[in-house]
């Protein structure tokens, strides 16, 4: 009764872990489906990444490793890429940078690749013998070594970020807004789990590794459940950022009348349009840098580069949606550069205050 009871554990623990992997890797699928921009391919990256891990953490916690040896360390190069793509990722999402992936980034992944080659090249007998004596056998140490260096990896790249970046160009009031507080606890909560990982690792405490394990779904749920939250969130950090960076100014040298009559032309050419439009092309097509161009953002309307271009993709949008022949919702966030219906929608409401279904029906039916 008791080894029943054992294996009902183990399996629900299983589906648990494995549910949470599915998942991540759906949710990746369907992003890359969706966006094709390149911030979005290292989201996707990350996504699926996350969904090994808890993949291989559900075949090794469990026991299950037994009958499929091959699957436990497959996950280890995606994720040392991965904390690489996030820091990039996270420079883009928040200082609105151009993602410049250094070849330095390619290392970790390639020498975990060079040490599993070993244990791949093993029968399934003699990996079930080294994930039997991993905390005994100098080989079993190295792996042990590469699933603790993969948290923190990741634990470096978000942390150099926020010492770098975040911590001192935020203002601590922005963490409290009603729309900022869900991502403000999950920020906190990833930071919490890959510490009690790392701590299991580190002083081979079980406990704490399946504790760290078995949180990770829930983190990945409540991140999708409200992501609607986290762009506003997102919007409110980047503003704060950038005007700390603009103490002392970059525009001394660059008449704001040259920009304005540039900025002029190309909105009239649509280049808002463009779904692959970002901070750097803008300035390139303007003739100045990409830190001028977004301070003269601020400076002359007080919101960033992506508030300047959604509002003319809005009136855009607008226009599309008064015309007598109707278009598809979709077809018109894509004809004025959004990549995503969601994401058209939720601007669209944010601006207008209702949504483009709704504006249509109003302007067919006015009161």
């Amino acid at each position: 009764m008791e080894t029943e009871s054992i294996s009902l554990t183990f399996l629900l623990e299983f589906l648990w872990m494995g549910s949470g992997a599915i998942f991540c890797i759906i949710w990746s699928l369907s992003n890359l489906v969706k966006n094709r921009k390149i911030s979005d391919l290292f989201w996707s990256f990350i996504l699926f990444s996350t969904g090994l891990w808890l993949l291989t953490g559900a075949f090794m916690f469990t026991g299950f490793y037994l009958y499929l040896p091959v699957i436990v360390f497959v996950h280890i190069p995606f994720v040392f890429l991965s904390a690489s793509f996030l820091y990039h990722y996270l420079e883009h999402l928040f200082l609105e940078k151009e993602i410049k992936f250094h070849w330095i980034g390619y290392l970790p992944p390639i020498f975990s690749i060079v040490f599993l080659v070993p244990y791949y090249m093993e029968s399934n007998e003699g990996r079930i013998q080294i994930l039997n004596t991993l905390t005994v056998s100098e080989y079993g140490s190295i792996l042990s070594g590469l699933n603790f260096g993969i948290k923190l990896s990741i634990l470096l790249s978000v942390g150099i970020f926020l010492i770098r970046e975040w911590i001192p160009n935020v203002v601590l009031s922005v963490f409290f807004t009603k729309r900022a507080i869900y991502s403000l606890i999950f920020i906190l909560l990833i930071w919490f789990d890959l510490l009690v990982g790392s701590i299991g690792f580190g002083f081979q405490i079980p406990f704490f590794r399946k504790l760290s394990a078995y949180l990770l779904p829930i983190l990945m749920y409540f991140y999708y459940f409200t992501r609607e939250l986290w762009e506003p969130f997102v919007s409110d950090v980047r503003d704060n950022i950038q005007k700390s960076k603009y103490e002392k100014s970059k525009l001394v040298s660059v008449p704001l009348e040259t920009i304005d009559q540039k900025l002029y032309e190309l909105m009239l050419e649509k280049v808002f349009c463009d779904e692959d439009l970002n901070l750097s092309k803008l300035a390139d097509l303007v003739g100045v840098k990409s830190g001028q161009l977004s301070e003269y953002f601020y400076k002359r309307y007080g919101f960033g580069f992506y508030q300047y271009i959604n509002q003319y993709r809005i009136e855009e949008a607008k226009r599309y949606l008064l015309e007598p022949k109707e278009r598809t919702i979709l077809s018109i966030a894509d004809a004025v550069g959004f990549n995503s219906k969601s994401t058209f929608n939720r601007v669209f409401l944010e601006k207008v205050g209702v949504t483009p279904t709704d504006f249509r029906k109003q302007s067919k039916h006015p009161k």
